[in-house]
């Protein structure tokens, strides 16, 4: 455990790869970083009509979110356990969220990329729509199944279902953006995913600088947890600062602004652009890290065995 310089708060780490079991005990934050980024690419994928962009994201949700979260599991093959308890547990929503957007998502891009199946057509709206609302669920859940644990107060809060949810929509406008260096995507779109990304990279800027400011000023564990992501404690959580912060947001909002106000089509432009989203995926992937390692339990509400 890791205490703090007032010694009244301990940080969680069962979730962020620091447990007993090695490679095992990693998959959790990868999991949690694909099962953010494969809905939002499908969400944005589907709204533009990107096929290739479709087969990714189910790619990146089986086997980067699925199989890393299984392997997470300490009975992998009870799995299934995870989908008894659905009035109160937020974990077991999600397993149903996903086990919907899973199945209906690679239904549906399966038979769009077979073109006209005569059979299928009075199905395809339907299964359209399920796979997109399920998406949104999917993505949704993970912030809320933050914000409903008391325990920790850093992450007891609105904050973390809204920003968790645009994370993943950027995350997935980035990836697509960047396909379109494989794959054609029609100029229009391209130039309105690139505009929708640059006022993402803002809001999500905007709302973690808000959070940090508003959790700083409450109690004292949630001011702990400000301070690790801040590197100010014991110069620990400064790769929040620096990759998520930094370079996931500030150097990517100052890449894009040159890009959109003053770029051409030059090869040093593209390469520009193509930095900038590489930094943003990277920075999803530092933020979540920061966010779910900072959480600081305060002195009274230690659990007796480390976990959430």
């Amino acid at each position: 455990m890791i205490k703090t310089l007032r010694e009244g708060f301990v940080f969680q780490r069962d979730w962020t790869g620091k447990g007993e079991r090695g490679l095992r005990d990693q998959m959790l934050m990868p999991a949690i970083f694909f099962g953010a980024i494969s809905p939002g690419l499908y969400i944005t994928a589907l709204l533009t009509d990107f096929i290739p962009g479709l087969w990714v994201s189910v790619v990146l949700n089986i086997a980067g979110y699925g199989l890393a979260h299984i392997m997470y599991l300490g009975r992998m093959e009870r799995f299934w356990r995870g989908l008894l308890n659905l009035r109160h547990s937020w974990i077991s929503r999600g397993l149903l969220f996903n086990i919907i957007f899973t199945i209906s998502s690679t239904g549906f891009v399966v038979l769009r990329s077979m073109g006209t199946v005569a059979d299928s057509d009075q199905y395809m709206p339907v299964i359209k729509w399920i796979s997109f609302i399920s998406s949104l669920l999917f993505l949704a859940y993970p912030g809320f199944m933050l914000s409903f644990v008391k325990a920790i107060p850093f992450w007891h809060s609105a904050v973390e279902p809204l920003l968790f949810f645009i994370q993943g929509v950027l995350g997935g406008t980035a990836v697509q953006l960047l396909m379109g260096s494989l794959f054609r995507i029609d100029p229009s779109v391209s130039a309105g995913l690139l505009k929708i990304n640059y006022l993402l990279v803002i809001t999500v800027l905007l709302i973690i600088l808000s959070a940090l400011i508003i959790k700083s000023l409450h109690g004292e564990a949630e001011r702990a947890s400000v301070m690790y992501l801040l590197g100010i404690y014991r110069g620990e959580g400064r790769l929040f600062l620096y990759g998520a912060l930094i370079g996931g947001l500030v150097i990517p909002l100052l890449l894009l602004s040159l890009f959109i106000f003053y770029g051409g089509h030059t090869a040093v432009v593209t390469a520009t652009l193509y930095t900038a989203l590489i930094l943003e995926l990277t920075g999803i992937y530092f933020a979540k890290y920061g966010f779910i390692r900072a959480g600081a339990y305060p002195s009274d509400t230690i659990p007796k065995r480390e976990g959430v």
